[in-house]
């Protein structure tokens, strides 16, 4: 008999599942058809699931293959723990920390900080990469006429994650400049 956990995306099984008997009842006949259809046992798991999970088994839960006659009366054992691999990875957004100084002697346009890549993948522990909405840049300060680009690191001190790069290039591109408006009276 094979128990196959309906599994969330997010979720990895640390090791298979354990075999699972089923004491099942029936004519000879009928029983000799459960070699070509085997029986199984299917549970939906959710993705925010704890890292081990105890999944009570019934008779109930055993699945009998169409066109079988028989009745399931035990199944052994009666539970079944599931451990998931405790990490797993997403795509989160990068916020910068970068500070852009003025040069006093020499004023430029005003500049934006532009990030690649935009977003960076974490990894770790799940619970914490679904609690993880972003990830910053280290505190950097750039000149404001400065042109090149600049790899800058992710800040990952505090996070206990793995950050994938672990470093985005940092651009210094003019902003658009802020337009006033004004209303202009109508004539009569």
């Amino acid at each position: 008999m094979q128990f196959a956990p309906q599994l969330d995306s997010s979720l990895v099984l640390k090791d298979p599942p354990p075999p699972i008997h089923a004491l099942v009842v029936g004519t000879p006949q009928e029983l000799l058809k459960l070699f070509a259809h085997p029986l199984i046992i299917k549970r939906q798991i959710a993705a925010n699931s704890p890292d081990t999970v105890v999944v009570d088994l019934a008779t109930s839960d055993v699945e009998l293959p169409a066109g079988v006659d028989a009745i399931v009366r035990g199944v052994e054992p009666r539970s079944v723990t599931l451990r998931f691999e405790s990490t797993s990875s997403r795509l989160v957004p990068v916020h910068s920390a970068v500070q852009v100084v003025a040069d006093t002697l020499h004023p430029s346009s005003p500049v934006a900080v532009r990030l690649e890549p935009e977003r960076v993948e974490v990894s770790g522990p799940r619970q914490r990469v679904f609690g993880t909405e972003f990830v910053v840049t280290v505190h950097v300060a750039i000149p404001a006429n400065d042109s090149l680009p600049h790899l800058v690191d992710i800040d990952t001190t505090r996070l206990g994650l793995r950050v994938r790069p672990s470093q985005v290039k940092v651009h210094l591109v003019p902003s658009a400049p802020a337009t006033a408006s004004a209303s202009v009276p109508a004539k009569s």
